[in-house]
């Protein structure tokens, strides 16, 4: 009688784990229909991080994640414009995804273990280590420096695990948004503040009372993400991104906004 219940639990197991995997499957093969079937892609994409993604002086988005969110939309549609931008943060992009008001994120989501289990992540698009942004006159030249200091990070971010880890003496400040994180280190609230290379290489490049100090922290790939199960949109990113890199289009694309910073990065 056991045996035959063991038999009739294991069975029953398998039914369910394979309509589990009938339906991952039949979700990831139709999430490129329905896109194409809305006539628009949703991407969530950030509009504090340039040169990734912000607004123009015009109100309009502009950044190398949205040129990327704009290519995938002209792939699919033959049209740019169906490329729907739906402006996240940090704090929220994950949520967006998740309630499905996006199809996809380009929001300079880094790629992790834990993020690699809750979401389908691309192939690489940038690769990206943290930098230190100081105040002109800091002394402050690296974050094995900054024990005892105010260091802002912006909550939710990878730096944040980072900072927390490498200088565990460090006082931490969690802010909102990467101005908000600018603004501390101006103001005095904060000693430092720690984010993506290419951002902070910006801020100071734009202001004149900010610097970026020490060496590259952790550099990790910047990826495309989807829902979890959602392979086929994943496959179908990482196809186009592979083409770009073959055709050029990247190189280009890559010099177009980081050409300037090229020195100070670890590579595309």
């Amino acid at each position: 009688m056991s045996q035959m219940l063991g038999r009739g639990l294991s069975w029953a197991w398998a039914a369910v784990m394979l309509v589990l995997i009938i339906g991952t499957c039949a979700h990831a093969a139709s999430s490129l229909d329905d896109i194409r079937a809305r006539g628009l892609l949703r991407v969530g994409v950030k509009t504090d991080a340039p040169p990734f993604g912000a607004f123009d002086e015009g109100g309009r988005h502009v950044g190398f994640e949205i040129d990327l969110a704009r290519f995938f939309a002209r792939v699919l549609f033959d049209d740019d414009s169906r490329a729907q931008l739906v402006p996240v943060t940090t704090g929220t992009r994950f949520e967006a995804l998740q309630t499905d008001r996006v199809d996809l994120l380009i929001a300079t989501v880094t790629a992790t273990e834990e993020r690699q289990s809750l979401a389908e992540l691309s192939d690489p698009y940038f690769i990206s280590a943290s930098l230190v942004l100081v105040a002109q006159e800091s002394r402050l030249d690296r974050l094995s420096d900054a024990a005892g200091q105010r260091v802002a990070v912006v909550k939710g971010s990878i730096q944040e695990h980072d900072v927390a880890e490498l200088q565990s003496r460090a006082m931490l400040l969690a802010v909102g948004s990467v101005a908000e994180g600018a603004h501390t280190v101006k103001s005095g609230q904060a000693d430092a503040f720690v984010y993506d290379d290419v951002v902070v290489l910006g801020l100071a490049q734009r202001d004149a009372a900010l610097r970026v100090t020490g060496a590259p922290i952790r550099p990790r790939p910047y990826v495309a993400v989807a829902r979890k199960g959602d392979t086929g949109l994943i496959q179908w990113v990482n196809g186009w991104l592979a083409k770009m890199r073959r055709d050029g289009s990247y190189s280009r694309m890559w010099r177009r906004y980081f050409g300037a910073f090229e020195s100070h990065l670890i590579g595309g």
